[in-house]
């Protein structure tokens, strides 16, 4: 964008789509590390864009680059990180960054700032490409136009960002805090895809402390191919994430519900893409119950609720 002077024809730009778009699971917002390399997250977890220097806010003095400063947004008090600390890039001087981008994860708001911010781009998930095992704090990266060039962009793992900045938090929402009163005794299966490896390693140790089978997929098409060599009478739940390279969790649900062989099995998201078009738009595809990330308790009270032993 390269200009604030722009930014309120953008606010309005991206507020139309986020309240318009049924299908926010493919579209990106996009912005300049101090690299110059392009990052992206989506832009169904992004509440506004704001000027950084324009932020009332208390700066941190305690030699913590990580978070930045307390800023009051909206007239609620929110966290402001350095996306370029955590990411491990170079880290400018204060005044370069125009921005922070002020994102919400299932209650959870979080402001980043960033360098610059270009635009809004339509990525689909077939082709984006699994980079977590190149980089940890990436989900994948895919080639994009931005200003009429192709350019490779990375999409980084929201749920790593949040683990790192809330560390403390998400300990008392731990696996190993949660209490599970009952334990299953069954042979059924709860198959889960996700594409960040921190999530699939937290969940898979819920189900195993609630006794459960599993398998557990980087993917809808890893899920979805599974599924059919599988009898559905073998299936206790399917629980997925929303944005997945190669196949997302709403068309990974809309293949299931096409199969009348799979109508009994019960489908829940748990996602960090929670805003209420989602969230209504799931539920009228037949998904039971959308949980966010990366709550642990609400996640175990939807697996004993929906989990058909």
């Amino acid at each position: 964008m390269g200009n604030s002077d722009e930014l309120d024809t953008f606010d309005l730009d991206l507020l139309d789509l986020i309240s318009s778009d049924l299908n926010t699971t493919n579209q990106y917002l996009v912005f300049e590390g101090s690299n110059c390399e392009i990052y992206a997250i989506n832009i169904s977890k992004v509440i506004e864009v704001l000027v950084y220097k324009k932020l009332e806010m208390v700066k941190n003095g305690n030699g913590h680059n990580l978070i930045r400063a307390t800023a009051k947004i909206r007239d609620e008090i929110a966290t402001i990180m350095s996306f370029d600390e955590w990411f491990g890039n170079d880290v400018l001087g204060e005044e370069e960054y125009e921005f922070v981008i002020l994102a919400g994860f299932g209650g959870q708001n979080l402001a980043i700032m960033v360098k610059d911010v270009d635009y809004i781009v339509h990525m689909n998930s077939e082709d984006m490409k699994d980079n977590s095992i190149n980089n940890p704090k990436t989900n994948f990266v895919a080639k994009i136009k931005l200003n009429g060039k192709d350019r490779l962009c990375t999409v980084f793992d929201c749920d790593k960002l949040l683990l790192d900045v809330f560390e403390e938090n998400y300990k008392l929402n731990s696996v190993e805090n949660i209490l599970c009163k009952d334990s299953f005794n069954t042979k059924k299966l709860v198959l889960f895809a996700d594409d960040s490896r921190f999530i699939r390693k937290m969940v898979q140790s819920l189900f195993e402390k609630m006794n459960l089978n599993s398998k557990v997929f980087e993917n809808g098409k890893e899920l979805l191919d599974e599924l059919k060599l599988i009898d559905p009478d073998d299936i206790g739940l399917i629980v997925t994430d929303l944005e997945m390279p190669i196949m997302d969790g709403r068309t990974l649900i809309k293949e299931i519900k096409e199969l009348e062989i799979y109508d009994d099995i019960n489908i829940v998201v748990h996602t960090n893409m929670s805003n209420f078009i989602i969230e209504s738009s799931l539920i009228e595809l037949g998904v039971r119950e959308v949980i966010s990330k990366i709550d642990i308790e609400k996640l175990t009270m939807g697996i004993n609720k929906y989990f058909k032993p």
